[in-house]
């Protein structure tokens, strides 16, 4: 009687102990997962405060993908604390994913409004208000794609497809950012030879747009490694080598994505565009004409 209540003990534990490693192929740490939701909620709350002080309404998508991250670092804590719950795993799996995507939609409007503040539209390979349009209609696909796969994940019969579906929304999204990447290095190549180079900016701005686009790029490569990352690491499936090890995660996901948050509060765009042009040329990308930008009413 006593080795049979034994043995049903152990399988008990056996069975508890599987359930709890199905989603995490080792013990997730509580400690890391709440300073993360520490330093990304300092940071969001400072690009809220940012964005409404300078009125930079285009960097919405940027903050709201800041709290996104902060939300995905507090689910993950939780879901240390319960390995075994499927919603919490899910949440905090999602919520870490998708920012990125946020971030490449303001980093499109930033440099699409970086082009009209120059004064040379015809730097850039497409039009500045349609880079805008062509690059957040394709990080909208990715953002949905990613969203989807997230939730297949999250129920244990559709895992497999929706692991696939992630990563078709993160080659989606690597497809764009290497295009923008093309565009945004071409434009930087033709302003250096281009008279308007030095012609745009004043003592009134606190940094220089050639300072604002060299940030652009190289967030847009953070965010690119990120991705491969991403994309090798599911490839690699639940049992991979990348996903049996916490850091990986942390090395190759959070790192990147935070200096790209902290980076953005160095150089923002407020202290480059002036408020005029803020407030009337770049406000919604609406000009009456995408070629000219009178350079008077930006000193």
């Amino acid at each position: 009687m006593s080795t049979t209540t034994i043995s049903s003990a152990t399988a008990t534990a056996s069975t508890t102990a599987a359930a709890t490693h199905q989603l995490y192929h080792y013990t997730p740490s509580t400690v890391v997962p709440i300073i993360c939701a520490g330093i990304f909620g300092a940071s969001a709350f400072l690009h809220l405060f940012q964005m409404i002080r300078k009125r930079t309404w285009f960097y919405t998508a940027f903050t709201v993908g800041s709290f996104m991250m902060t939300i995905g670092y507090a689910a993950r804590y939780l879901s240390a604390k319960s390995p075994s719950k499927i919603p919490l795993y899910a949440a905090q799996s999602l919520f870490i994913i998708l920012p990125p995507s946020l971030y490449a939609a303001t980093m499109y409007m930033i440099f699409g409004r970086l082009v009209l503040f120059v004064n040379n539209p015809s730097a850039s390979l497409i039009r500045p208000t349609r880079v805008t349009k062509i690059f957040v209609c394709g990080d909208v696909i990715a953002f949905l794609l990613q969203a989807g796969g997230g939730g297949m994940m999250s129920s244990g019969g559709q895992a497999a497809l929706g692991q696939k579906v992630i990563i078709a929304g993160l080659l989606f999204q690597l497809l764009f950012f290497g295009f923008f990447l093309v565009i945004a290095l071409t434009f930087r190549r033709r302003m250096a030879n281009s008279p308007f180079s030095n012609s745009v900016g004043s003592a009134a701005t606190k940094h220089s747009w050639q300072s604002l686009l060299l940030l652009l790029l190289i967030g847009a490569g953070l965010i690119i490694g990120r991705c491969l990352f991403r994309v090798v690491e599911f490839g690699m499936g639940m049992d991979g080598f990348l996903m049996s090890k916490e850091v990986f995660m942390y090395i190759g996901d959070t790192a990147p994505m935070l200096f790209v948050q902290v980076m953005f509060h160095g150089i923002h765009a407020g202290d480059v565009f002036t408020s005029e042009f803020v407030q009337t040329k770049g406000k919604g990308m609406g000009m009456e004409s995408e070629s000219y930008v009178p350079l008077n009413e930006m000193r």
